[in-house]
């Protein structure tokens, strides 16, 4: 169902102006002036009757433009390809709202829109989530009084994750196991070894015979103790910025965390992560999720007895202990990014106070680089 014409500001003004003449021209009783006002209203029904016709307009438009993921600073043209019918003499635009730009709308007025083609330029200036269109044809009468829409299709969504930065160092070979990261040394060897049985081979230490299954087998069985499994490596983002790109420390702590979980990452390392409400395990879910992080924040959070990575802004309303015996590391930015720090210390947390003039590589060394865990 077409939804009615609008009156415009101007409509509104004549609308009002018309009225305030009938009404002030009948109580001081000069016809002339009510005159005038019913010709003012008659003026802007005739221009409401032009906004009703110019609802016959229709419109077919197709949307093609940069991949669905984008990173910060990424340049693209979103096209339209346009099928319309005008009604007739009455002047129409094509609209096409997006978020890429606050109040960004791009327009075109539909005469002039060669080959059924219209592109506009967009860039990714930050991370978040944005939408174009759904596009709109724009029709009004003459007199600029009233006007008519008409969306067509839906909004497309693209998403423009953090940007991330290398942490691959000369220095980052840890010390003794030739892992790449403390987090991973320590995750190594942080889990309790199991054990399995196997047949004696010439050689195998005899005080590894496993006796009870040596008496059931008939033959010498062994124990064989295997590699500790390796713990998830949490990764956790706690904040509560609602709008991507306006605050700068937040920014810095989501880009931080992108670029530890990509390092995790390539280096096979499991990573769980926890961003708002939701837990994440698979490398893309987490880039998605840190790309809208800041809608929401968990309602209990809960840190899990394994190595741990806090980025924390200080909008957060809780800050959670760190785990008892597993390394633990802490950057939190906002304006009270110091008592932010100094409480997750006496948490337990190896806690750094961080500005968006930091190096995110630099900070982020104490965790990713080889070396002993306090």
């Amino acid at each position: 169902m077409k939804s009615l014409p609008r009156p415009t500001r101007r409509g509104l003004l004549v609308l009002v102006a018309g009225a305030l003449l009938v009404v002030v021209g009948a109580a001081s009783g000069f016809t002339d002036v009510v005159r005038a006002g019913i010709f003012v209203l008659v003026l802007a029904l005739l221009a409401f009757l032009i906004a009703v016709a110019a609802r016959t307009g229709r419109v077919d438009v197709t949307r093609h433009g940069p991949p669905e993921r984008l990173s910060v600073g990424d340049e693209g043209q979103i096209t339209l390809g346009v099928k319309a019918r005008r009604a007739g003499w009455i002047e129409t635009t094509l609209e096409e709202p997006h978020t890429f730009t606050r109040h960004g709308v791009a327009r075109w007025p539909l005469s002039q829109v060669q080959g059924g083609r219209a592109a506009y330029d967009v860039t990714a200036r930050h991370r978040g989530s944005f939408t174009s269109g759904p596009a709109r044809l724009v029709a009004s009468d003459p007199f600029g009084l009233f006007e008519t829409s008409l969306e067509q299709g839906r909004a497309s969504t693209w998403l423009v994750r953090a940007h991330t930065v290398s942490l691959e160092t000369p220095q980052t070979v840890a010390q003794g196991d030739g892992d790449d990261t403390v987090i991973s040394a320590h995750a190594t060897h942080a889990g309790r070894p199991g054990a399995s049985i196997r047949e004696y081979v010439q050689g195998d230490d005899l005080r590894t015979v496993h006796w009870p299954a040596t008496a059931h087998r008939g033959e010498l069985m062994v124990r064989q103790f295997d590699p500790p499994a390796q713990p998830r490596i949490h990764v956790v983002v706690l904040g509560n910025v609602p709008r991507p790109g306006t605050n700068e420390p937040w920014e810095w702590l989501i880009s931080a965390a992108a670029s530890a979980c990509t390092e995790l990452e390539n280096h096979n390392l499991a990573t769980l992560a926890t961003v708002g409400e939701r837990e994440y395990d698979n490398h893309d879910d987490i880039l998605d999720a840190l790309a809208r992080a800041g809608e929401s924040l968990p309602d209990r959070l809960t840190i899990e007895e394994s190595p741990t990575l806090l980025f924390l802004h200080t909008s957060a309303d809780h800050f959670p202990p760190a785990p008892h015996h597993s390394p633990a590391f802490a950057w939190v930015g906002g304006a009270s990014a110091e008592d932010g720090a100094n409480e997750l210390t006496r948490l337990g947390w190896d806690a750094v106070a961080i500005s968006p003039y930091d190096s995110i590589a630099e900070s982020l060394y104490p965790a990713m680089s080889g070396g002993d865990l306090r």
